[in-house]
């Protein structure tokens, strides 16, 4: 998966306009070639980057995980700084948090399928 949302990282930024500089200056400091190499999926992206780096190319976090993790983000609005404090948690902590929305959305497909 980190491939795939260096990937998506990389789109947004080209529809942007954006170089990979100009990105790197506005994630935080980053070197061209370190927004090359996690866009490459070479070099992993850290969780703390992960919304400045959505902010910056103009996609949400759900958009940079993908149609198939659409899932964990189900009917929750990550706004900017929610998705800031969001990437701030132990990993543990995300990981339930995810666990939790796909969850709920297990259950609202489930009983919007009775109706």
């Amino acid at each position: 998966m980190p491939g795939k949302i260096g990937q998506r990282l990389r789109a947004a930024r080209r529809r942007q306009g954006l170089s990979a500089t100009e990105a790197g200056k506005r994630v935080g400091n980053l070197s061209r070639s370190q927004i090359s190499k996690m866009e490459s999926g070479v070099q992993r992206i850290p969780s703390d980057l992960l919304p400045r780096w959505c902010d910056a190319v103009g996609i949400s976090l759900a958009e940079a995980y993908g149609k198939e993790h659409a899932h964990h983000f189900a009917r929750v609005p990550f706004a900017p700084h929610i998705a800031k404090l969001y990437a701030q948690l132990p990993t543990d902590w995300q990981l339930h948090i995810q666990r939790s929305i796909e969850g709920l959305h297990k259950l609202y497909a489930k009983t919007k399928n009775r109706s």
